[in-house]
């Protein structure tokens, strides 16, 4: 997210908002829990990303970013869950040799989607221990802030965020992996049983494996998620409705509006697909008809794990180790106003960008990527870029572990200096980055933002209709 400096640029910011058409009049600033934004008033202590030199190439030592992780690939979990159709349609002896062939297809397949299951675990479990430590940072500032009722309720509602974020982490991927991930791991094995079938002890146990215990997995994952969608469904409503009565900005409550109606219809079709994916996988353990009832269900997984990936997940910064000793309470529409005013200014950004910052400047280039707190996606475009990632290489002579750089501000500055060609080089390539990155960066700020936005509204909706706190209702015009 944003500092001060992001809507206000000081004296020493290379920050031209000025010139930029401002997305909306300034609205009236709106000092309650949905205004506030911890860009301001919390400083993410952020600006060194560590890497370390391990298979031939740079990598993150550590993430320090909330990613939007989730594989294309789980999207055919389903698919694999699938794969024992022949072992189930024909369920005979002797096995006609066509179906051994697609059942030794479809039970490698199911067996290979674990691989995909593990993978995406891991990265999400990655994603769960990182808000988990900045959850008991946001508990540990409310604690000891607890007298600022302006930011115990900005801390509050990132904790509500954060709730929500860390539930979708568990249900929608860590469960889904789990049990469908081990689920096809039954129905390959039972599929490839199967083959066997002349045995009355392995015919048996193929459908076993490939019948009501492998797809029962399915129908579990069904249910939990339903209840989960059910609550999204619910919460989303609520927000939306607290929104509409509390935004005096129309352009932002048709941003917030599209969003959430976009987690609505995620949540619904996601909820209803694993019901009817779950029903389905146990009806084939004993009717072939089952499977014609999957199809929609994996072409309809496959198309919401595609939306939340491009229209729903994001990226952000985390709130860790944050410094409290400069508290400016900054508005939200504020913070969401430059968002936006970024993201038109990247859409255009032979005209838009030296406007924001000087492009013949590196150290203006890297000032204006810390300050937005993308040094740690621009590390990583470092890393893949062939000419850049050599420069690299220089750091490592200057480092005191042989294996880790620290790449902050200054050590990029002082890179510069130490080759004329390096300045060059890595003034294009900031540039290129910010061409490319700048855009997606920033519409995920966005996203979060309108997220937390309406959680805040809804907040100060329930405390006023509980009896109206001081401070909790949104001042409109």
């Amino acid at each position: 997210m944003h500092s001060s400096a992001d809507t206000k640029p000081g004296p020493d910011s290379d920050l031209e908002l000025v010139a930029l058409e401002p997305a909306l009049p300034a609205e009236k600033p709106l000092r309650n829990a949905s205004d506030i934004t911890g860009e301001e008033s919390l400083q993410f202590n952020r600006d060194t990303v560590t890497l370390v030199f391990r298979g031939g190439r740079f990598r993150l030592l550590h993430q320090q970013q909330f990613r939007n992780s989730l594989l294309a690939s789980v999207g055919y979990l389903e698919l694999a869950n699938a794969a024992d159709f022949a072992a189930n349609v024909w369920n005979q002896i002797p096995v006609p040799t066509f179906a051994a062939v697609l059942m030794g297809i479809g039970g490698t397949c199911a067996l290979g989607m674990v691989f995909v299951a593990v993978q995406d675990i891991r990265l999400s479990w990655r994603n769960v221990k990182l808000l988990r430590a900045e959850r008991e940072n946001l508990k540990r500032l409310r604690q000891y802030h607890v007298r600022n009722v302006e930011l115990d309720q900005l801390l509050e509602s990132k904790l509500g965020v954060s709730d929500r974020e860390i539930g979708t982490e568990v249900v929608d991927r860590i469960a889904m992996d789990c049990l469908l991930g081990f689920g096809s791991v039954l129905v390959g094995v039972g599929t490839l049983m199967a083959i066997g079938g002349a045995n009355p002890r392995v015919f048996k146990a193929s459908n076993l494996l490939s019948g009501y215990i492998g797809n029962g997995l399915a129908a579990l994952f069904g249910l939990v998620n339903a209840i989960w969608s059910a609550y999204l469904l619910c919460r989303f409503h609520l927000h939306l409705r607290a929104a509409r009565a509390a935004l005096p900005s129309d352009h932002i409550r048709w941003r917030l509006h599209t969003r959430i109606r976009r987690f609505q219809w995620h949540a619904f079709v996601n909820g209803l697909n694993g019901l009817v994916a779950g029903a389905g996988s146990l009806v084939t353990a004993e009717r072939w008809w089952g499977y014609v009832v999957l199809i929609p269900c994996i072409i309809s997984l496959i198309a919401i794990n595609y939306f939340w990936r491009k229209k729903l997940g994001y990226d952000r910064p985390l709130l860790m180790g944050a410094s409290i000793a400069r508290t400016q309470l900054m508005p939200v529409v504020e913070q969401l106003e430059y968002v936006i005013a970024m993201q038109r200014a990247f859409a255009e950004p032979d005209t838009a960008l030296p406007k924001l910052v000087k492009t013949d400047s590196l150290e203006s280039m890297l000032r204006f990527i810390v300050h937005n707190h993308m040094l740690e996606p621009y590390c990583e475009s470092l890393v893949h870029d062939k000419q850049a990632r050599s420069l690299l290489q220089d750091l490592r002579g200057t480092a005191s572990t042989p294996h880790e750089i620290t790449i902050s501000l200054d050590a990029l500055l002082r890179l510069s200096t130490s080759r004329t060609k390096n300045t060059s080089l890595l003034l294009t390539h900031a540039i290129c980055f910010l061409r490319k990155d700048g855009v997606r960066i920033f519409i995920h700020r966005e996203r979060y933002l309108l997220e937390l936005l309406g959680y805040a509204a809804w907040r100060d909706h329930t405390a006023a209709a509980a009896g109206g706190a001081p401070g909790a209702t949104i001042e409109t015009k």
